[in-house]
């Protein structure tokens, strides 16, 4: 005789199973590994603050990702970009050659005042000369292996490499500055905010003099870029929802005004369109 009552027992014994891996398969969440060389180290070294726009994005996102974050080199970056389908970088300019490789947000975190050339003496110049000037006065200038420094910075610097101290690796940027106030360099190409962020003591006018650059763009812009895929269009177009949100400029702008004794504020604000 049919037993109703077994089958059904059964039947949600066999159906069970499935329904936990669909479940599990269901609230799974994305892995997503951002490629940094800023990576703070806890106790020693604080998140700077485009870093910290970052953080509160991925943890609106918390739900739907698990986020990691990667120490590497700057070169590397975008080598692991084209190897992995869910790699992501930030404060990135936007070039065409990168654009091949990866999937920017419409949108930049931050916008810098132009790259300056920050000097450990005075040279008695004009307030503004050309990196080729600088160079044809012998100067030991520094400058980072893989960074984007603007179309026009950029050419003169694959010309002059030979005559430029080109670092490579993490931290690259700061241990430049470190080389600067041992006296081991003459210059840096930086820019202004960052420097006088990293280098809190350093007596501008003084013992550093900041010089800006003729072939420095008006302004760069930093972004979120992630590898060309499924994944990284999803996580891009996720993470500017959260950037489009009023919680987020909120914050945002509370992070700018709070670092304004160091960066341009109101310029930052102005050009993200924040106002």
């Amino acid at each position: 005789m049919f037993n109703c009552s077994e089958y059904v027992v059964r039947c949600l014994s066999n159906c069970l199973p499935i329904l936990f891996l669909i479940s599990f398969v269901c609230s799974a969440k994305q892995e997503i590994y951002f490629a940094t060389d800023l990576l703070p180290e806890e106790g020693t070294r604080k998140a700077d603050l485009v870093s910290q726009l970052v953080y509160y994005v991925t943890d609106e996102l918390k739900n739907d990702y698990r986020v990691t974050f990667q120490q590497t080199s700057r070169e590397r970056e975008w080598r692991l970009i084209e190897k992995q389908s869910n790699i992501c970088v930030y404060n990135k300019t936007h070039t065409p050659k990168r654009a091949k490789l990866a999937v920017f947000a419409s949108q930049p975190l931050i916008v810098y005042a132009p790259n300056r050339l920050i000097l450990n003496r005075d040279i008695g110049t004009a307030p503004s000369l050309s990196l080729t000037t600088a160079l044809s006065l012998g100067l030991n200038i520094g400058v980072v292996k893989g960074r984007n420094y603007g179309e026009k910075l950029d050419e003169l610097i694959m010309q002059n490499s030979e005559l430029l101290y080109v670092g490579a690796g993490s931290y690259k940027a700061e241990r430049l500055e470190v080389m600067l106030k041992q006296g081991k360099l003459d210059g840096i190409i930086e820019y202004s905010s960052v420097f006088k962020s990293r280098q809190p003591d350093a007596n501008i006018g003084k013992d550093y003099f900041i010089y800006a650059l003729t072939e420095a763009q008006h302004a760069v812009k930093g972004y979120l870029a992630c590898a060309k895929s499924d994944v990284g269009e999803k996580f891009v177009a996720d993470f500017e929802n959260v950037m489009n949100s009023a919680g987020y400029r909120a914050f945002a702008i509370s992070k700018f005004h709070e670092a304004s004794g160091l960066i341009e504020a109101d310029f930052i604000i102005e050009q993200l369109g924040y106002k």
